[in-house]
């Protein structure tokens, strides 16, 4: 839990969170959590508010929810995304927006949370996301098919950094996501991370029927990983399959034990 608060608290310096949401309460719940960390907050009722913030002024990461009247999510996401704007995206989803979802996916937001989401979750991504790009913004104008390497840890068992491949996929770079991620899988076969990315990755190009099996691949190898399950009932009920049958959904009877106790 203490390397949580320390990335917590970098990410927290200087650091500027668009909050997009029509229900007063959530961005209330968002403002809080996140302010709590440090982070300086605004706020947007809806999507033209949304863009007339991003139109003035600048920030480490959008918090956008996808269902708003008027101008929705997706729409702001399009238009900041055609605009080149490349401001890291965090999605908030609810039931019923699975198109939304992989649509979003395909323009390089691959960071999701799910209403209703704790503090601590939503702490964590967006200190994640802001640590990321931070660390990005920090190298010397690398060479990123020579240098945006995973870094594998071999003690035990293997351990990857997967930071450049989020960074590639929210740059819509999927060729090198993919170089990437062939790399990792290559020495840690059963990263569970890995394999969920690798998933998004092959939904994001459109190769539905093997993201499905990388999803399966993840929750055989972690069935408490709730990325990976997330995943897999959003791509089950996009296709129409039964996410309760254990035969399609590993996670299946694993979801509502308790997961293994933080290290």
């Amino acid at each position: 839990m203490q390397l949580h608060e320390t990335t917590t608290h970098r990410a927290a310096r200087a650091s500027r969170v668009l909050v997009v949401d029509d229900e007063r309460n959530i961005r209330l719940v968002f403002r809080t959590a996140l302010e709590s960390v440090g982070l300086h907050i605004e706020e947007a009722a809806d999507g033209a508010a949304a863009l007339e913030r991003l139109e003035h002024s600048s920030f480490h990461v959008v918090l956008l929810d996808l269902q708003m009247p008027g101008v929705g999510g997706m729409d702001v996401l399009r238009r900041i995304r055609e605009k080149g704007d490349d401001t890291p995206v965090v999605v908030v989803t609810a039931h019923g927006t699975i198109p939304d979802a992989v649509a979003a996916m395909k323009l390089g937001a691959v960071d999701f949370v799910q209403k209703p989401v704790t503090p601590v979750v939503l702490k964590t991504v967006v200190s994640e996301v802001i640590d990321r790009h931070a660390l990005d913004a920090s190298r010397p104008a690398p060479d990123t098919r020579r240098e945006a390497q995973p870094v594998v840890i071999t003690l035990g068992p293997p351990a990857v950094d997967l930071a450049p491949v989020k960074l590639a996929l929210n740059r819509r770079d999927f060729d090198l996501a993919s170089t990437l991620l062939d790399r990792v899988l290559d020495i840690a076969p059963e990263s569970v991370e890995a394999l969920n990315l690798m998933g998004v990755l092959l939904e994001s190009r459109g190769q539905d029927h093997a993201a499905y099996y990388a999803y399966k691949k993840a929750l055989a190898a972690d069935p408490h990983y709730r990325p990976a399950c997330d995943n897999m009932r959003r791509y089950c009920l996009r296709f129409g399959l039964d996410a309760d049958s254990p035969q399609i959904n590993p996670a299946v009877g694993w979801e509502a034990r308790p997961g293994p106790s933080p290290s």
